[in-house]
């Protein structure tokens, strides 16, 4: 899948000066994906723990936060599952309240649109991300390509949080929407 083009992002941002209040939902924003950026670097440690054949069933830990570099295929498995859940959560409520409300705005509607958009590429890659998971729990030999669909999700994720985060500060702000 070719990963998401940033030179064709509408860029509006900029025009509207925001009080502290209204830069409130966009602050809020950047820590919701801050907090998923932090996901995304334990779920790479721990495809690349798999891949590197240091996670083996014997190196069971509990729980996601006290992630060691060594994870089972069966816990990554359950780590991209979460990630994904939570992911598909957080945009499908950017989805069905924040852009619908932001597209009202004419300046602001293309980019609502794209990252609407967008999200369906973020999807594609967590779908991949997953079914790679699964697959490397009875094929180890795909660790390597999990990794890879890892590092693809995490380059084009991040992209993307950026330009939602630069791009819908002034949106939320105007609109007195919270995150």
């Amino acid at each position: 899948m070719p990963p998401i083009d940033d030179a064709t992002r509408p860029r509006v941002a900029g025009s509207v000066e925001l009080t502290p209040r209204q830069r409130a939902a966009g602050d809020h924003l950047r820590m919701i994906h801050d907090h998923f950026r932090q996901q995304l670097e334990t779920l790479t440690r721990a495809a690349e723990s798999v891949r590197d054949g240091a996670g083996d069933v014997d190196d069971v830990r509990a729980g996601v936060h006290d992630l060691a570099p060594s994870l089972t295929a069966q816990q990554v498995a359950g780590l991209c599952g979460q990630v994904c859940r939570f992911l598909t959560m957080h945009h499908s409520i950017e989805d069905q309240n924040l852009f619908p409300a932001v597209a009202t705005m004419e300046t602001y509607a293309p980019v609502a649109q794209r990252l609407a958009e967008e999200h369906l590429v973020v999807h594609a890659h967590l779908e991949r991300v997953d079914d790679l998971a699964l697959a490397v729990r009875s094929d180890p030999t795909r660790a390597a390509e999990l990794v890879e669909a890892v590092a693809e999700l995490r380059t084009d994720l991040e992209s993307h949080f950026a330009y939602e985060e630069a791009e819908m500060t002034e949106p939320l702000g105007l609109l007195g929407l919270g995150v």
